[in-house]
C-alpha cells in the first residue's frame, strides 16, 4: 500500500503550530472525546519538551486539554490523555506524531532501528515504512505510529463486522491499522496502532470517534491501564470523602446492604469512619485497583448524598 501525504506544508515548529500559537476556539456544541496514547519514557521526553514548552504549544495550538502521567518508579511507561472536540484532539494526536518524527526527518543517514523495550506492549507491531510505501520516498520518515488504548468492546466497533470498518480506514486514510491480541496488564485495554502521515493518521481518529460515539462505546466500565511496576502486585488507589453524620445512615442503606451493592458495584473496597471528625463529619474511605473505580465510587456516594438532602428538603 502506498502512503499518501495529504497534508499542507506545515507552519515552523515542531508541533506544526508557530512558537506562540494563538489558542484555538472551541465549539461548545461539539461532542467531546477522550483518547489514550501509550507512550515510551523517551518519546514522553520528546512530546512534553524542555520545561513542558512543547506539549504546551500542541494544547494552545488545538484548544485540547492534554497531559502526560507522572513518571512512576520502575515503570518503563506513561501515558498521554487528550480530551476535547474530535477535531481538536485528532489534530493534537497529529502534532504528537510530528514531534515524535521531527529529528529523524531532519536527519540524513538512514532509518534507525525501532527501540527494542522489554515492556513488550511498547514495541510496535508495524514494521517500519519502507520508501517504496511512500509516493514521495523523500517523505518516509514523515511517517509515524501511535499507540491508541482502547477497551475491548471498542476494539469490536472499530473492527466492525468480518473486519469491514477497519478495512475501511486503512483504505480511506492510506493509514495502516492493528489492534493487538494481548491486553495491557491487570486491564481490559488493547493497543490499537496507527501507522501514516501525521494528516492521515488525524482523519483516521476522526473517524474513529465519530464510530466510537455513535455506537456509545466511548466511555465504557471495562477496566483500565495504568502505567505501574511489573514489580507490584497489587495496585491501591485511595480517596476520602466526608459525609456530614447525619446522612451517614441513610447512604450505608439498611443492614448496610446500599454500602455494598455501591462496592459490588464499583469493585471497590469502602470503609467508614467509626467517630465522626471535629466537623462532625464521617470519613468513606475508598480504595481500589485503577483509578476510574475508585472515582467511580466517589462521585455514586456525592451524588447519593446530594439524593437525600433533596428528599429531606421536600420533606420539610
Amino acid at each position: 500500500m502506498t502512503m499518501t501525504d495529504s497534508s499542507a506544508p506545515a507552519p515552523e515548529g515542531p508541533t506544526g503550530a508557530a512558537e506562540a500559537a494563538t489558542p484555538a476556539k472551541v465549539d461548545a456544541q461539539a461532542p467531546l472525546v477522550t483518547l489514550r496514547l501509550l507512550l515510551s519514557l523517551r518519546e514522553a521526553a520528546r512530546i512534553l519538551g524542555l520545561n513542558g514548552k512543547t506539549i504546551e504549544n500542541i494544547r494552545n495550538a488545538n484548544g485540547v486539554k492534554i497531559g502526560i502521567s507522572p513518571k512512576e518508579k520502575s515503570c518503563s511507561d506513561r501515558l498521554l490523555e487528550a480530551t476535547g472536540t474530535i477535531d481538536a484532539v485528532a489534530n493534537s494526536l497529529a502534532d504528537v506524531v510530528k514531534v515524535l518524527t521531527a529529528d529523524d526527518a531532519n536527519e540524513d543517514e538512514a532509518e534507525p532501528e525501532p527501540e527494542q523495550h522489554v515492556f513488550k506492549h511498547l514495541n510496535f507491531i508495524l514494521p517500519p515504512p519502507s520508501p517504496d510505501e511512500a509516493e514521495d520516498p523523500m517523505k518516509v520518515k514523515q511517517i509515524g505510529n501511535l499507540r491508541i488504548i482502547v477497551t475491548n468492546s471498542q476494539v469490536s466497533s472499530i473492527i466492525g463486522s468480518a473486519g469491514a470498518k477497519i478495512k475501511k480506514l486503512i483504505d480511506t486514510h492510506s493509514s495502516k491499522l492493528v489492534v493487538s491480541k494481548t491486553f495491557l496488564p491487570d486491564s481490559q485495554d488493547r493497543i490499537l496502532e496507527i501507522q501514516g502521515f501525521p494528516n492521515s493518521i488525524a482523519n483516521c481518529i476522526k473517524d474513529i470517534s465519530q464510530t466510537l460515539i455513535k455506537d456509545d462505546v466511548l466511555d465504557t466500565k471495562e477496566k483500565r491501564y495504568y502505567p505501574h511496576s511489573k514489580h507490584s502486585k497489587d495496585i491501591h488507589v485511595t480517596a476520602t470523602v466526608a459525609i456530614p453524620a447525619e446522612y451517614v445512615g441513610a447512604l450505608l442503606g439498611h443492614g448496610g446492604n446500599r454500602i455494598a451493592n455501591l462496592r459490588k458495584y464499583t469493585r471497590t473496597k469502602i470503609t467508614v469512619a467509626q467517630e465522626p471528625n471535629q466537623n462532625n463529619e464521617r470519613e468513606f474511605t475508598i480504595t481500589g485497583n485503577d483509578q476510574k473505580s475508585v472515582k467511580l465510587a466517589q462521585n455514586m456516594i456525592l451524588k447519593n448524598l446530594g439524593t437525600e438532602k433533596e428528599r429531606r428538603l421536600e420533606k420539610q
